[in-house]
C-alpha cells in the first residue's frame, strides 16, 4: 500500500477529526505511504482511482454508492469506515479503525468482488446507460396516481402492477429499498436480480427473484406527470412517458476490502436490530 485515497463526506466528518485520525494512523504504521484527500468525491473518477490501491470512503452508504458511481468501471477497491447511519456496506465501524487499518498493512483481507446493474433509459435524446451497486428504482412522484406498470422478462410479458413503483435490486442492494418495501434479504454473493412491486393494489403482487442472465423490461404506460426513475438514489431521472426502462445485470463490479472478521449475518443482527440471541429457546405464546 503506498498510494491511499481518501473519500470523506464533509457532512459526516465536518470538523476533519475522523479524516485526520485515519491519516495520523496511516502515517504512524508506514510514514512512506501517499495519502490523497478528496471531499465529496470532488476530483475523484476512473483516471484518478487506478493511480490508488485502495479507497477509503468515510461516511455512510451514500457515500460508498456516491463513491461507486464515480469510479464506475475502475479496478481499485473501497474499504468503507462507516460515519454515517446503518452502513451495510461499510467493513469498519469508528471503534476498529486502527486495527482494521494494521490487517490493511499487513495483508489481512480478501478482495470482495459485488455484482453491479445496470439500465437503459431513452429520454427522446437517444438510449442513456446507467450503472449501480444496489438497485434501479422507477417511482412515481407525491402528487402523482396510481401508476400501472408492465414487466416482461426476457421479453416474456411477466404481470402488470399497479402501485407506487417498482424496484429491481442486486443481492447487495436487498437490504436497501427492497427490503422497505416488503422485499427478501439476499446473501450478498448470490448473483441475481430481485424485482419487487412497490405497495402495490393487490396482495398478491410479490417479489420474483431472477436469474441474473434475464432481461427486465418495465413499460410505462401512461403519459402520466412524475414518474422518477432512481439509480441507487444518486440521481433522479423524470420518466417521459409513455416509455421503457430495460434493466439487466451491469459487467461492472465493485471490488471491496473485506477482513476475516467480518460476519455478514453478525451485520445483520447490528444493523437490522434482530432480537433472536444465539442459543436461545423460542417458548412460544
Amino acid at each position: 500500500m503506498k498510494n491511499i485515497g481518501i473519500n470523506v463526506n464533509t457532512t459526516k466528518d465536518p470538523d476533519k477529526k475522523m479524516l485526520n485520525f485515519i491519516k495520523k494512523t496511516i502515517h504512524s504504521i508506514d510514514k512512506s505511504v501517499k495519502v490523497k484527500v478528496y471531499e465529496n468525491c470532488d476530483g475523484l473518477d476512473k483516471d484518478e482511482s487506478t493511480k490508488l490501491d485502495v479507497i477509503i470512503v468515510l461516511g455512510g452508504d451514500g457515500t460508498i454508492l456516491n463513491t461507486s458511481k464515480h469510479i464506475l468501471d475502475s479496478n481499485t477497491p473501497i474499504l468503507g469506515v462507516n460515519i454515517g447511519h446503518l452502513g451495510f456496506l461499510a467493513q469498519v465501524e469508528v471503534n476498529s479503525i486502527e486495527n482494521a487499518l494494521k490487517k490493511l498493512f499487513n495483508g489481512n483481507y480478501v478482495i470482495e468482488e459485488r455484482n453491479m446493474i445496470q439500465c437503459i433509459y431513452d429520454d427522446g435524446n437517444g438510449p442513456k446507460t446507467y450503472d449501480g451497486l444496489n438497485d434501479v428504482v422507477l417511482y412515481k412522484g407525491i402528487k402523482s396516481r396510481i401508476q400501472r406498470y408492465d414487466v416482461y422478462i426476457n421479453e416474456n410479458f411477466y404481470n402488470t402492477f399497479s402501485g407506487d413503483g417498482i424496484i429491481v435490486s442486486t443481492s447487495t442492494g436487498s437490504t436497501g429499498y427492497n427490503l422497505s418495501a416488503g422485499g427478501p434479504i439476499i446473501y450478498p454473493s448470490l448473483d441475481i436480480l430481485c424485482l419487487t412491486p412497490m405497495y402495490s393494489q393487490f396482495l398478491t403482487s410479490r417479489t420474483i427473484v431472477l436469474d441474473n442472465r434475464c432481461c427486465i423490461t418495465i413499460a410505462v404506460r401512461k403519459n402520466f406527470k412524475n414518474i422518477f426513475l432512481s439509480i441507487d438514489g444518486q440521481e433522479w431521472i423524470e420518466v417521459n412517458g409513455p416509455n421503457t426502462i430495460e434493466v439487466r445485470r451491469s459487467k461492472n463490479k465493485r471490488k471491496f476490502i473485506k477482513f476475516d472478521d467480518n460476519n455478514y449475518f453478525d451485520t445483520l443482527k447490528d444493523k437490522i436490530n434482530f432480537k433472536a440471541k444465539e442459543g436461545e429457546v423460542y417458548e412460544g405464546n
